[in-house]
């Protein structure tokens, strides 16, 4: 047994390319050792790394780089979009890329569940080895996803812990030549409470619809949007109605909203994912009464 190596590796940053631990001092046949010792992971020919590193950052190691944008944000607890696909950055000129559940194996090109980025030398080697920073992934976001899925992401990662939190200020720096991506930088609200918000506050947005968020009604009462000062836009889910009690408070709370004078229309997750067109007719005939 090496637990050396392993300590090694946990120095260099939990991930270490085999030429770094022989940098150190330690032998070919200390790191070999320790690997079928089972006190490191052999990620791929040459790297290796921690055995209690996330399965996220090693499917991503294993492709040739580092977890990043929507990936990223997700492994740290952001809200996680349909259809999630892993995001690596890798080198401008990184060649071998693998597939990150088989090292074996050549990454396939038209495989849609793994988006690459050629932007891994922007990255800060010391304090993102594994994964993009919170401010760079958030960037990243805002460049590559959809725009109300990236406005949701990001919303979301602004209520994460402070470590794990992007900075609005530096996210705009990054994407400070695009755009697109700045405008959406001037859409982000963390007081948006749920993905499905969020998602429908900008698709309000796009058809000139002002929604703005979790306003409070009275005083124990607080709305999801909140459009022209009377009509609400309530974003529903199944895990708040996971119980006949959470049901029967739910419905006791837009009889209480309504009472108040408010005109409330209930949407779900899916029907502002696949069914918009829908949403959007029926609020514009709502505001057109």
């Amino acid at each position: 047994m090496t637990p050396l190596v392993a300590a090694t590796v946990r120095r260099l940053g939990s991930l270490a390319h085999r030429r770094e631990l022989l940098a150190t001092g330690l032998t070919r046949r200390q790191v070999e050792s320790s690997w079928r010792a089972g006190e490191i992971l052999r990620i791929r020919h040459g790297l290796y790394g921690l055995v209690d590193l996330p399965v996220d950052v090693i499917r991503a190691a294993r492709v040739g780089g580092a977890l990043a944008g929507a990936s990223s944000l997700t492994h740290r607890g952001a809200w996680v979009p349909p259809g999630p696909r892993l995001v690596v950055s890798v080198d401008h000129n990184a060649r071998d890329l693998r597939d990150p559940d088989d090292a074996g194996s050549r990454l396939d090109r038209d495989r849609d569940d793994v988006l690459v980025l050629r932007d891994l030398s922007r990255f800060d080697r010391r304090t993102e080895r594994l994964l993009a920073s919170p401010s760079r992934a958030a960037a990243q976001v805002l460049l590559h996803e959809p725009a109300e899925h990236a406005a949701a992401m990001v919303d979301s990662a602004l209520r994460l812990a402070p470590m794990q939190r992007p900075d609005l200020d530096e996210v705009s720096r990054l994407v400070a030549t695009r755009r697109s991506a700045q405008g959406l930088v001037t859409m982000i609200d963390p007081r948006a409470e749920s993905g499905t918000e969020s998602m429908a506050r900008l698709l309000l947005a796009r058809d000139g619809i002002h929604a703005e968020p979790q306003v409070w009604v009275d005083d124990h009462t607080r709305v999801d949007l909140l459009i022209d000062g009377w009509f609400v836009l309530e974003c529903v889910s199944k895990e708040h109605h996971s119980s006949p009690a959470h049901y029967n408070r739910d419905r006791e709370r837009i009889v209480h909203i309504t009472g108040l004078g408010f005109v409330v229309l209930e949407v779900t997750y899916p029907q502002v994912l696949f069914d918009w067109p829908a949403v959007r007719q029926a609020v514009r005939m709502t505001l057109g009464r």
